[in-house]
């Protein structure tokens, strides 16, 4: 494996873990009833220990990765000299605060009597997520059109995070629907993520198409290139899970009040679908990122 293709993986279960975590605070924080929250993060605590866990490690080794692809190959990957010289450059700069911020996230993580745990994880993973906007092709303008270009990778991020991060809370949530002391928690829980949801789909696409405009600065229909293919798969699997969620909305959910069984089944299938929608794009997202925008 090359040190290319092995940052490229780093880099998607990098965004994965941190969009579980940012998914997983915004259910328990936000929209679960507070009677309710305590039982939802304690059946996502693994997953959540996890996905911080995986954070860390490929925080550090991203940073190695670059030392090794800036440097001499695998033998500067653990040089500390040239560690350092990493961190003097525009990446580094951005990362000295990503490892710091990733340390806070593992130390709450840990600490299950902090008061107020799960509102520093959402803020912890709401500055993770926000700061990978100032690396990458989202920094490659100044002035006026970088904050513009930066601020709307953000939303695009915290947006996607929602849609990605919270499906499998979800499928907790539906999981709890079945006992009928949780029922009426976890169905609120429910209609409050759909709700939130057809915002969060709708930034996902208005923004995705932003950074399209601004990066590539046309519609990406160059199949010779391998940067506007992979983009291409990515609008399109998109297109395909906004139309999931579209169906699980209008036609899944009032299916649950007619034949909740039916419903339940068909609405935990359609969660799975998109659960892998989400991480093939987040792979071609971490993929293309590495590519000349051409």
């Amino acid at each position: 494996m090359t040190l290319a293709t092995l940052f490229i993986l780093c880099r998607f279960i990098h965004f994965a873990s941190l969009m579980q975590i940012f998914g997983i605070s915004v259910m328990v924080t936000i929209l679960a009833p507070r009677a309710f929250a305590v039982s939802l993060l304690c059946q996502n605590e693994r997953l959540l220990t996890l996905s911080a866990g995986l954070a860390t490690l490929t925080s550090v080794s991203m940073l190695a990765i670059q030392a090794g692809l800036m440097g001499n190959g695998w033998q500067d990957c653990l040089n500390l000299n040239v560690w350092l010289l990493v961190l003097t450059t525009t990446f580094g700069e951005v990362w000295r605060w990503h490892l710091l911020l990733t340390a806070v996230v593992v130390l709450v993580c840990l600490m299950h009597w902090l008061p107020g745990r799960a509102v520093m994880l959402l803020l912890a993973s709401t500055a993770l997520l926000s700061s990978l906007a100032f690396v990458g092709h989202a920094a490659m303008h100044e002035g006026l059109l970088g904050i513009v270009q930066r601020s709307n990778h953000a939303i695009h991020l915290l947006s996607a995070a929602y849609w990605f991060g919270s499906l499998i809370p979800l499928l907790w949530c539906l999981h709890n629907a079945e006992y009928q002391e949780r029922r009426p928690y976890a169905i609120t829980t429910l209609i409050r993520f759909s709700t939130c949801g057809h915002v969060a789909v709708g930034l996902v696409i208005i923004t995705g198409l932003l950074n399209v405009a601004i990066i590539l600065q046309r519609w990406p229909t160059d199949l010779s290139s391998l940067y506007q293919l992979l983009l291409l798969g990515k609008i399109v699997l998109v297109a395909c899970m906004a139309g999931i969620a579209l169906y699980n909305r209008y036609r899944l959910v009032p299916l649950m009040r007619l034949n909740p069984q039916l419903g339940h089944r068909r609405l935990v299938a359609a969660s799975w679908i998109e659960i892998g929608l989400s991480l093939v794009v987040l792979l071609l997202v971490s993929w293309f990122a590495t590519l000349a925008p051409r």
